[in-house]
């Protein structure tokens, strides 16, 4: 369903693999970070049973902060996008 997190006193909402903030510099790096962690690792394991959790704890250590609340979502779903969001993309 959701985590909430919080980066230097800034929170951020990560919902269907999508950050959310009141503070847009803030959405656009943890955005585009979680872009380049999947691109890098391949993001969450296939196997992962909540998938929006292990991003949201991954972006919130490496930036400093932590999770504040999780209400965990349809673990099925979100593996599928997950599992999408890692295919490698060809530039033709």
């Amino acid at each position: 369903m959701g985590l909430l997190v919080q980066i230097d006193g800034r929170k951020a909402f990560l919902r269907q693999g999508v950050w959310v903030s009141a503070d847009g510099k803030l959405e656009a790096r943890l955005n585009q970070a979680t872009e380049d962690w999947i691109r890098e690792t391949g993001g969450p394991p296939l196997d992962d049973s909540d998938p929006e959790r292990t991003v949201a704890r991954t972006l919130a250590e490496r930036f400093g902060g932590r999770v504040l609340l999780h209400q965990p979502g349809d673990a099925g779903t979100s593996r599928r996008m997950y599992f999408e969001r890692r295919q490698l993309r060809l530039p033709y």
